[in-house]
């Protein structure tokens, strides 16, 4: 288990790392992946979506863009991530809360979207599972995982603070959550720097 994986010292660390993690972020999450995971989810004005670790807001914005304010609900752990994103969303709906356990009944969304969580979910099969979950008939559920580093000494570090699920397991976990559809893509934040991430996406039948 990585470092982050326990969800205390997780908390700990984004208590801190939220006062700079705006000025991070961008270098390895562009807008094009960005409009790339809510274009996944196939959601249109009105429909109500959740999304799961959403931190300061980056991807909320563009799922607010896509379906308005006041239908986004986002789920985190940390509060201290979450008050920027209740900030600068006031109409949407904030909730403290555990990916692998969602306080939310079945089938309650148009869709769920998860961007740059899963890497620190204990059990990654559970949350993705529990998004299926509270999803709606023909809703879909779309994932953002980082890959795992090509350089050997960046990879051995980065293994020991989080998750790199292949996306041959995105596919497996999905499948076992009792999605169909499955569809992926491989890509990166700049042109120079592919395949940092897939974005995967399933159809609850």
């Amino acid at each position: 288990m990585g470092i982050l994986e326990d969800k205390k010292r997780a908390r700990t660390f984004y208590k801190y790392f939220s006062k700079i993690y705006d000025f991070v972020n961008p270098f390895f999450y562009s807008d094009e992946m960005r409009k790339t995971v809510v274009d996944m989810a196939r959601v249109a004005k009105g429909d109500l979506v959740l999304e799961v670790g959403c931190g300061t807001g980056f991807t909320t914005q563009e799922i607010v863009r896509r379906v308005g304010e006041s239908n986004v609900v986002a789920v985190d752990l940390t509060p201290e991530q979450m008050a920027k994103a209740i900030a600068r969303y006031p109409g949407s709906s904030f909730i403290r809360g555990d990916a692998e356990n969602l306080p939310f009944e079945d089938g309650v969304f148009d869709a769920s979207i998860s961007a740059g969580s899963i890497e620190y979910w204990p059990h990654p099969a559970e949350g993705i599972k529990e998004m299926a979950r509270v999803t709606k008939k023909g809703g879909r559920v779309v994932i953002l995982a980082p890959r795992k580093p090509e350089n050997p000494l960046v990879r051995r570090f980065a293994e020991g603070i989080m998750l790199f699920p292949s996306t041959q397991q995105m596919i497996l976990w999905m499948q076992k959550a009792g999605l169909e559809d499955i569809r992926f893509v491989e890509m990166g934040p700049y042109f120079f720097w592919d395949k940092l991430v897939v974005i995967i996406s399933g159809r609850k039948p």
